[in-house]
C-alpha cells in the first residue's frame, strides 16, 4: 500500500487581504441573525401574499397558465419552509446553550 507523503501547505489568506480581495463584507461582519429571520419572514409573507394573489386570478379566470400559478405556490411552500426550518434551528440553539453548565 501507497502513503502519500504530507506536503507542505501554501498559507491562507489573513482577514485583511481577503478583505482586500473580494472587497465583500464577511459573514461575521454582515448582518445580525434576528435581521435575517426578519428577512426571511418578510419574503415567506410576501411570497404567501403573492400566491393568494395568483390563485384569486387563477379562480377567476383573469390568467391561463396554471403552470404559473403552481411555480408561485411552489416558491411560497419553500419560502414557508425556510423561515419554519431557520426558526427551528434559532430554538434549538438556544435551548443548547441554555442548557451547558457553566
Amino acid at each position: 500500500m501507497f502513503i502519500v507523503p504530507i506536503t507542505k501547505m501554501e498559507p491562507s489568506l489573513t482577514l485583511e487581504e481577503l478583505k482586500k480581495s473580494e472587497g465583500s463584507q464577511l459573514p461575521s461582519e454582515g448582518k445580525e441573525f434576528g435581521s435575517f429571520l426578519k428577512e426571511a419572514i418578510r419574503e415567506a409573507d410576501q411570497a404567501l401574499q403573492e400566491t393568494s394573489e395568483m390563485d384569486r386570478k387563477l379562480a377567476l379566470g383573469e390568467i391561463d397558465d396554471l403552470h404559473s400559478a403552481m411555480i408561485q405556490a411552489e416558491q411560497s411552500a419553500a419560502a414557508v419552509e425556510f423561515t419554519t426550518q431557520l426558526t427551528s434551528k434559532a430554538v434549538s440553539a438556544y435551548n443548547q446553550i441554555m442548557g451547558m453548565q457553566v
